[in-house]
This record gives C-alpha cells, structure tokens and sequence, in this order.
C-alpha cells in the first residue's frame, strides 16, 4: 500500500465505531503491538495482511482505498460513484454518469474541471473507441494545467493522449511522450506523487505489447513493478503481472507466464477489481 492513502488512520477510525478493541481486531491476524504500529502509520502493512484487517472489519478493501483514482474535493458522491465504476471498468455507465447535469453543476474549480475531462475523455474511449473525441476531451482536461510543475494527473492525462494516439497515427511522438512521462517519475519530478503514476508503466506496455513488441514490453512491465513494489503499493500490479503472463506467453516461456498470471489473479481477489482484459496477439 501507499502511505499517502492513510489507511492506518481510517483503520483505527473503524475499528473504533465499532467498538472493537485492538487486541480484538489483530487476534490471530498480528500481534497487537503490529495492529498499534499500522493505526500509527510507522508500519505498512502488506497486502495479504491488509485484506485481512478489512476482512474482519467487514470492510470492503475498495472502500478503504479511496486512492489512487482522481477525486473531486468536497464531492464524496462524485468520487464514491467514479471509483465504484473505475475498478469493475464499467465505462458506458461511467459515461452515463458524467453526462447527469446534477454532476455538471458541481463543477467549480479548474482542478474539477481537469478530472471531469480526464474521466470523460477515458470513457469515451474506452466505451465508444471514439478515439477522436477523446483526444478533444484529454486536450481539453490538459488546458486546465496550472502552473510548471507536473502533477500526478496531468502525467496521467499527457499518458492517455499518447495512447489512444500510439494506435492513430502518431506512433512515435507518443513514444516521445511516454518517455518524458517515465523520465518525470524515476527522476522524482512530479508534485504530491501518487499511485496514479502506476499507470503510466502499464498504458505504455500495453502499447507496446499490441505493436508486437515484446521485449521492450517486458522491460516497462518490470520496470513498473519495480517502481510499484519500491513505493508500498499495489495498485495497477495485478494489471501489470497479467500482461507479462500474456508477454512471456509471445516470448515462449509457458511456465513464467503461468506464475504471473496466477499471482495476477490472487491479488485481482484479494482487492476485488477486475482485471483490464488483454487481445489475442497473433
């Protein structure tokens, strides 16, 4: 997990509300003096702990990981709504979201309007294969970028234009483009980084993999786990093992690909999300 997402802290609220007590909430997960050093955040748990914990708080582990998705502030609605749909990759009803005038209005500051247009742009995509318009919504998110610094979403943004443009005739500025981006990140030159750039090792992969370019491919997927696991994270790991099963499949290692993709599968079940499917490559 990433430490940013203060799971220590909802922890203890939980366990808190319902009443129960630390000695309670750890017995036969970890000790107590362990549950005390996660609630303090001193301590990251990993991910077959941390399942446990909301396990037995009959928490849903999608609710406690409220990041890394691009949120509206002070629109928990919004957000609830948006990251419900982004994990299950339910992208025409996504769409059917954003169109509601009741979320429209709540549109108010340029930071909303960019993960408006981020997630419009995404499901538009993803549901109509409308790449054009698209590539005008992420433009559109993009214009609403303040300042020199790169944050996390307009890494995320400049990503996504540079994949739906890898497959519509712009191939190598959106190599151009995912290298800048990698090169921000390993550089530590984004602000408030934060699991969304997890993304980026996979949406290039990803466009690799589709181009038949397999041992680059595989060197951004290791890449990437590599910079997920360094962080204390998980997000996107599921992801990025399935589509290394499906590489070393190209590459001719049966077994390797077999072990990746069974571990993709346990933490796509220990996490609850489902896993962003993969073509055949002939």
């Amino acid at each position: 997990m990433n430490s940013n997402s203060h799971f220590g802290i909802r922890l203890k609220k939980e366990r808190k509300r319902q009443k129960m007590t630390q000695q309670q909430l750890a017995e036969g997960i970890c000790s107590q003096s362990m549950l005390s050093s996660i609630e303090n955040e001193t301590y990251i748990p990993n991910v077959v702990l941390f399942a446990q914990l909301c396990a037995r708080l009959n928490l849903s582990v999608e609710r406690m990981l409220l990041n890394p998705y691009p949120i509206l502030k002070q629109q928990p609605d919004f957000n609830d709504t948006i990251i419900h749909l982004c994990n299950l990759h339910h992208y025409d009803e996504m769409q059917e979201y954003l169109a509601k005038n009741e979320v429209i209005t709540q549109l108010v500051t340029n930071s909303d309007l960019q993960t408006y247009y981020y997630y419009l742009g995404i499901s538009t995509y993803q549901s109509q294969q409308d790449w054009q318009a698209a590539i005008q919504q992420l433009t559109l998110a993009r214009t609403y970028t303040s300042g020199s610094s790169h944050t996390a979403l307009e890494l995320l943004i400049e990503a996504s234009l540079a994949y739906i443009k890898f497959f519509h005739g712009s191939n190598g500025d959106a190599r151009t483009t995912f290298s800048n981006c990698l090169t921000l990140i390993q550089n530590e030159k984004v602000v408030l980084p934060n699991d969304n750039l997890n993304s980026i090792y996979y949406l290039y992969a990803n466009c690799l993999f589709n181009n038949s370019e397999f041992e680059p491919g595989l060197q951004v997927v290791n890449q990437g786990m590599t910079y997920i696991t360094a962080h204390d994270s998980h997000f996107m790991l599921a992801d990025l093992l399935l589509l290394k099963s499906a590489i070393l499949s190209q590459l001719k290692q049966p077994q390797a690909a077999k072990d990746s993709a069974k571990k993709a599968q346990t933490l796509s079940e220990i996490f609850q999300t489902e896993l962003f499917p993969l073509p055949n490559v002939h």
